[in-house]
């Protein structure tokens, strides 16, 4: 358990530089890890609004895969997804902790711990998969999030 809270750690230091203080978004490309991925969209989420109004959704959705994209985009649609209840508590969450949790052949799955603005700490399902083919192929992108699950209280 400390290794991997080490490696969320990591994973998430070297995101939060590139993506909290510019206004450039980081785009998908095949160096980057299916966990790296998943820190990318959380800095961007912990940090919606800066540098500016919105700018951590559309981080997240740059990682979207592109079937992900065609269930639940356009972007403006997304936007109002992230903002309703349930989802909405991923915005300007305290904390976050990624977790290996199964994977296979060209697809990897995640257990992210998330500590909301309010202390409750919810659990998704995360699920990032290569793709295989186009302009993003042999980038890992997000493929499913799951509906949050009450997981605890935090700090």
């Amino acid at each position: 358990m400390q290794f991997r809270r080490v490696f969320a750690f990591l994973i998430l230091s070297l995101c939060v530089s590139t993506t909290a203080s510019t206004a450039e978004l980081i785009y998908p490309n095949p160096d980057i890890a299916p966990a790296e991925v998943i820190a990318i969209q959380l800095n961007g989420l912990q940090h919606n609004d800066s540098p500016e109004t919105d700018a951590g959704i559309r981080q997240t959705w740059a990682f979207a895969h592109p079937r992900n994209r065609a269930m639940t985009g356009p972007l403006k649609r997304f936007t109002t997804m992230l903002k309703s209840p349930g989802y909405n508590v991923m915005l300007n969450h305290a904390s976050n902790e990624i977790v290996p949790a199964s994977s296979g052949e060209g697809w990897r799955q995640f257990d992210v711990f998330m500590e909301t603005e309010n202390g409750e700490v919810m659990l998704f399902a995360w699920i990032v998969e290569k793709v295989t083919d186009g302009r993003y192929k042999n980038c890992w992108m997000t493929v499913a999030v799951s509906a949050p699950r009450l997981a605890g209280r935090g700090s």
